[in-house]
């Protein structure tokens, strides 16, 4: 369990090796408890490993009511789904633009690709200027925490900047919405590509502050997604 919601699970094709790219997604068939099969896409949250390249990581969030999410909450070590892909890659950054200055902001598990696309990207200590704006409801809900820490702490051109909307006493951090606190990224990373992943209104509303604080559409790329 990576948060109260979320839940991570690796999996291992029995069948092939899944080339995938960092950014993209597979869909998964999976035996609910009702018994009725349900297709649903997940985004890659981990990079290709060259250690173990039979792998992948997703991070699913329980709905309730949700057959799908459920089902794969409840699936137990050894449980076995279909998976089909590697589909899509709009998140994914072509070769030429690995050198560009990047802002990646996510909400709750829209944060899995890029996961994985930072988990690429910082296997070189040299490179451009990244930003990470992850926002969340609670300390609770900060999903691969001591990752995100150890990761900025040994590479100085990441930044990481977390945002909860529900904060407890403790919290001394922002707060609010992650469209409160992106001209302060903005600012500071001068980013040449932004990168959003998350609920629909979110990253609508994101899409609009990003236009509105001159950066061009074709900088922006989103990857939205409804409950």
């Amino acid at each position: 369990m990576l948060s109260p919601s979320v839940r991570s699970l690796t999996f291992e094709p029995v069948d092939r090796v899944l080339e995938f790219r960092a950014g993209q997604s597979v869909q998964l068939t999976v035996p609910t408890l009702g018994g009725l099969p349900m297709r649903r896409p997940y985004s890659f949250a981990s990079a290709p490993r060259a250690a173990l390249p039979r792998r992948f990581e997703i991070a699913v969030t329980k709905v309730d009511g949700g057959p799908t999410s459920t089902a794969l909450h409840a699936l137990p070590v050894g449980g076995e789904v279909v998976a089909e892909g590697p589909n899509g890659g709009w998140l994914s950054r072509r070769p030429d633009e690995r050198g560009l200055r990047t802002l990646l902001v996510a909400t709750g598990s829209g944060l899995a690709p890029l996961r994985a696309l930072l988990e690429e990207e910082l296997t070189s200590r040299e490179g451009a200027r990244l930003g990470l704006l992850f926002g969340c409801r609670t300390e609770d809900d900060i999903l691969w925490r001591d990752e995100l820490s150890a990761w900025q702490e040994a590479h100085q051109r990441l930044r990481v900047a977390i945002t909860l909307s529900r904060p407890g006493p403790g919290w001394s951090e922002r707060v609010g919405y992650v469209q409160r606190h992106v001209q302060e990224l903005v600012r500071e990373i001068e980013p040449e590509l932004v990168l959003v992943c998350g609920l629909s209104p979110m990253a609508d509303d994101v899409e609009s502050a990003l236009r509105e604080l001159g950066v061009p559409d074709d900088a922006i790329r989103t990857e939205a997604y409804d409950r």
